[in-house]
């Protein structure tokens, strides 16, 4: 059986399916120049999956409007399958699907029947739109969910349903996911994921953004993330993370129950050890960089003591906050 979009869909040399270079988007307004985009570059690889970070107000939709040729850039040029977006954009899109946030499958519909719908609009033959629906619902595991109504589904099925719409189509080569999970349960969000990262297999590049770190770190091959406007980070998660000044943090709960003993001991740590301590409230406190045996030696008693230690390596989210500000607040 032959593998989704694989058969009219290029293949550029290189393996890239998407290639962004000085990409930028300018406004003019009563207020002046608003620059959402600032000479943004960015690629994405047949079978790899990027995530796309930032906070609120940072530039992604417009990036991602841009990409999937909704926006003209001001300037910059964007390669969908080495297709030129703004020159040929009837052509490019050919190759591209995307998923909105704010995205519903039809309600009215069965699941095989929203299938057979959007399978026909995007371009299968009425000979191949019967193999390619039974393809998707087994490989999206909505076989036993097949004459359902989509009102009846849960959210993460419902968000299946919506990639395997995306999917449908003979030419798909990148698929864009704005916010893939966001109001899915945990379950349901594992589910997506799973889906999401078989791709991978099928030669198609992603490109996502995510409200939840932990998202970006199960699925990402590499991250990019954007601050005013800018790509400030890209690289794998290691090399993300590798960006900070420290590899770990402890973090200690229930000061108010230290004995005075270990008041003195926390006291000293930052002097004694040259750590950098971090106050949270008044029962919280965080130490990071602590990987030294003798600070962690020193510490491990605390535990004995009606205090809680937990001892953990950086995570995506340390550099990210680092990165962007912890003001910044949510993701992304």
């Amino acid at each position: 059986m032959e593998p989704l979009g694989s058969r009219t869909a290029p293949v550029p040399t290189d393996g890239r399916v998407l290639t962004v270079r000085g990409l930028s988007k300018t406004y003019s307004g009563r207020t002046g120049r608003k620059v959402a985009n600032d000479s943004i570059d960015l690629d994405v690889s047949a079978g790899e999956i990027v995530a796309l970070l930032g906070p609120n107000g940072a530039g992604k939709t417009t990036f991602l409007r841009q990409v999937a040729g909704q926006l003209l850039p001001t300037a910059g040029s964007i390669e969908v399958a080495g297709v030129d977006m703004v020159r040929s954009p009837r052509r490019a899109k050919e190759f591209l699907s995307v998923i909105p946030q704010e995205c519903e499958p039809r309600s009215d519909l069965t699941t095989e029947e929203h299938l057979r719908y959007f399978a026909r609009l995007k371009g299968e033959t009425r000979g191949s739109i019967a193999a390619t629906v039974e393809r998707l619902l087994t490989e999206t595991g909505l076989a036993e969910h097949r004459g359902k109504l989509v009102r009846e589904l849960s959210g993460g099925l419902r968000r299946r349903v919506l990639l395997a719409v995306a999917l449908s189509g003979p030419s798909t080569r990148l698929l864009l996911l704005d916010e893939p999970t966001t109001g899915v349960d945990p379950e349901g969000r594992r589910s997506v994921w799973r889906l999401i990262d078989a791709l991978r297999a099928r030669r198609i590049g992603i490109l996502l953004t995510t409200h939840y770190i932990e998202e970006a770190e199960y699925l990402a091959d590499r991250v990019a993330i954007i601050n005013g406007g800018r790509l400030v980070a890209g690289g794998t998660v290691e090399e993300i993370r590798a960006t900070l000044p420290f590899r770990g943090r402890l973090e200690i709960r229930g000061l108010d129950h230290l004995t005075p003993s270990a008041r003195v001991l926390v006291g000293e740590l930052e002097s004694k050890y040259r750590v950098s301590v971090r106050l949270g409230n008044a029962e919280r406190l965080e130490i990071v960089d602590p990987f030294r045996p003798e600070v962690v030696q020193e510490l491990a008693h605390l535990t004995t003591e009606g205090v809680r230690a937990t001892l953990s390596p950086v995570s995506l989210e340390d550099a990210y906050l680092a990165m962007v500000g912890a003001e910044a607040g949510e993701l992304p």
